[in-house]
């Protein structure tokens, strides 16, 4: 079935929540179509169901979910929810929906379970402040200074669609506004100006400045929940605020007739007569906020669900992350546009890298706004004492960032663009001296109580295997034919100055570890992988063929790295993470620095780290190196996603490089140019 929709491909991430092929209103060959999608009451809305009616099929028409973002839909914040109703939509009560039906049919009674998730959702919402959009600060509790009953009216956009179809009966908002001062002459009435009328980008449904003055006016953009607190009573008449009061125990009049109207929890001036059923507040909530909502989390790219999303929108306001100022210390220029998709939690403008040329990087920093309430982040494990010291004087923290173990099609020093990054707010995983995020979890994480992600981390193994994936994935893949009389193991180079060398190996060079495996096991067939960043000229750490052959069998070049491990039985390594992918590959691993996959159990390894005490099996290994440690963005979209969608899209990459001598041209000349560039910054540095 393909389906249908046209302006709501500018929504950033409705095909987050569906599978959707995007069709222009141009086009009049809709025979295969079988469903139409629209947004809602607007116009790619309205023409779905007219082109569905026309072609006597479906459509659906789409919204936003009750809580939908950190920061406002208008400044396009990402989106964790959306509702998908084939009848209607919730806010027309002109004509029935799915949820109108749901709510007039589904037996809560007997989904027990469901209603006490409606619970426990609904006392979070109440405890961590969750509405629509939670972007704002909980209101100052010494702003209502008279301990008085108080009464507030909602005001919303000129304009909003369920002003139009919520069946208001000819109602204004001043008459909403008379009647909360007239029937409640003990209290004190304030009204509420929507928050996109306080930022500015939409006009209200009430002139602020013709207000009956016997009402005050709260002006700031405070958290709706926190606000609704503090009254006894909210008018309104159709806004989901009007629902929100119901959850934190207020009284609720409507004017106009919002999906939780006509239930027999609110108090109503207009009438529906589809809606004959009494519900309880909770039933409205868990047909609303659950049966009839999806979840996806932006932040993750990952199904999800009510919880998650109270948890991340939790997590992401309590760091603030959106008002946040971000410094990068050690990003090389050209890594500038690559990482910044990898931190959509912060606003991009607040976004500040720190590569100075006439001043130390703390001058520039401080000039640029660093104070105590912004974040850093050190590239690896570049030092930067001053940046340190400031921010050990004012309590903050340091984060340090790499490329993830599946990084891209292509060498990171030809500066591709890398697919994954690891943030360690520990230390980093390549340096053992101390602990890192990644040997944290591995240390600590419930593996046991976590079976779907083991499955998925076994999954995951057999997908790497099946489609060749390594961290670079720019070799050819070969067969290759070792002898079939001797062990054959394989002993790979690295880069001589990398920091893993340095700090988990002891500056051991390419040359003493063939030399330690020749000398340790003489009767091995052993074959030598040189890095490809040094066959590149890149990085140092080359051994010349002929002294190689000294102390090795057979060196290998121009073969992936996923050719060699199916071809070899063992794998000699100071700490590549060859080592780890030779895991993968089912293979005996050798260590002779202390990487993070050693000290587990599942290598033979001739160093120890006193703080890795666990025993872990192959896929817990998986699970935190692959699954939980590392962030990943799609290399067709460059959004957030997961392991597994990188993976499928760089099997379609190398798939499509090994096809075409035009593209393998292309991509030997960039790497070409690269180069070049680097040996040009190098010396410009």
């Amino acid at each position: 079935m393909i389906k249908f929709s046209t302006s709501i491909q500018l929504i950033k991430n409705t095909k987050n929540f569906l599978e959707i092929k995007y069709y222009s209103f141009l086009e009049r060959s809709f025979s295969k179509i079988g469903v139409f999608y629209g947004w809602g009451r607007k116009r790619s809305g309205l023409t779905a169901m007219e082109l569905a009616k026309k072609s006597t099929t479906f459509y659906v028409l789409l919204e936003d979910g009750f809580i939908r973002s950190l920061g406002l839909g208008v400044d396009a914040s990402p989106s964790f929810s959306l509702v998908e109703d084939d009848v209607g939509i919730y806010y027309d009560a002109t004509v029935p929906s799915r949820l109108e039906n749901l709510l007039n049919s589904y037996d809560f009674s007997s989904d027990l379970l469901l209603l006490k998730d409606a619970r426990k959702a609904i006392d979070l919402i109440k405890q961590y402040h969750i509405s629509k959009y939670n972007n704002t600060p909980d209101i100052s509790k010494d702003y209502f200074t008279q301990d008085t009953k108080r009464v507030l009216v909602i005001a919303q956009t000129a304009g909003d669609a369920s002003l139009e179809y919520g069946m208001l009966d000819s109602f204004t908002t001043e008459d909403m506004i008379l009647s909360a001062i007239e029937e409640n002459p003990d209290a004190q009435v304030y009204i509420k100006l929507h928050p996109d009328v306080l930022s500015g980008k939409k006009n209200s449904d009430i002139d602020p400045g013709n207000i009956d003055e016997r009402c005050r006016i709260i002006t700031e953009n405070v958290n709706p929940i926190s606000l609704l607190k503090y009254f006894d009573k909210v008018y309104t008449k159709t806004s989901q605020m009007g629902f929100e009061a119901l959850l934190v125990g207020c009284e609720c009049v409507c004017f106009g007739m919002p999906f939780y109207a006509g239930w027999g929890i609110t108090t109503d001036k207009s009438k529906c007569e589809r809606r004959t059923r009494t519900l309880s507040v909770e039933e409205v909530f868990a047909a609303a906020y659950i049966l009839y909502t999806h979840y996806h989390n932006p932040y993750t790219n990952r199904p999800s669900d009510i919880f998650d999303t109270i948890e991340t929108i939790t997590t992401l306001r309590k760091e603030n992350t959106m008002d946040k100022k971000v410094y990068f210390f050690g990003f090389s220029r050209w890594k500038h546009g690559f990482v910044r998709p990898f931190f959509s939690e912060y606003d991009p403008k607040n976004l500040y890298f720190i590569n100075p040329i006439f001043s130390t990087h703390l001058k520039l920093a401080l000039k640029k706004g660093l104070d105590k309430d912004a974040h850093i982040y050190f590239w690896g494990r570049k030092s930067f004492p001053e940046i340190e010291r400031f921010a050990e004087e004012k309590g903050m923290k340091i984060y340090r960032v790499e490329d993830g173990f599946i990084r891209s099609v292509g060498l990171g020093s030809d500066l591709t663009q890398p697919y994954s990054q690891v943030i360690d707010k520990r230390g980093i995983y390549f340096d053992p001296t101390q602990e890192s995020d990644l040997e944290y979890l591995l240390q600590n994480y419930d593996f046991d109580n976590d079976t779907e992600l083991l499955q998925r981390a076994s999954a995951l193994k057999e997908e790497i295997v099946k489609n060749k994936i390594s961290k670079y994935n720019s070799d050819a893949v070969k067969a290759l034919n070792f002898p079939k009389d001797k062990t054959v193991a394989l002993v790979t180079g690295q880069v001589e100055d990398d920091a893993s060398i340095r700090f988990g190996a002891n500056g051991m060079t390419n040359l003493e570890l063939l030399q330690t495996v020749k000398k340790k096991y003489p009767e091995r067939y052993i074959v030598f992988k040189p890095h490809p960043d040094v066959l590149s000229g890149n990085r140092v750490g080359n051994i010349p063929q002929e002294e190689a052959l000294n102390y090795c069998d057979e060196i290998v070049i121009d073969v992936s790295m996923a050719s060699v491990l199916e071809a070899v039985e063992e794998v000699h390594t100071l700490t590549s993470l060859t080592g780890f992918e030779g895991l993968v590959y089912g293979k005996k691993v050798y260590t002779y620095g202390m990487p993070f996959y050693a000290g587990w159990g599942l290598t033979i390894d001739e160093r120890t780290c006193e703080r890795r005490r666990r025993i872990l099996t192959l896929e817990q290994l998986i699970a935190a190196t692959y699954l939980l440690y590392p962030r990943y963005i799609s290399p067709k979209t460059k959004k957030l996603c997961e392991a597994e969608d990188v993976i499928k899209e760089l099997k379609e990459q190398k798939d499509a490089l090994e096809s075409s001598v035009f593209l393998r041209i292309k991509f030997k000349f960039y790497s070409y140019l690269s180069r070049i560039s680097q040996k040009l910054l190098s010396l410009v540095a």
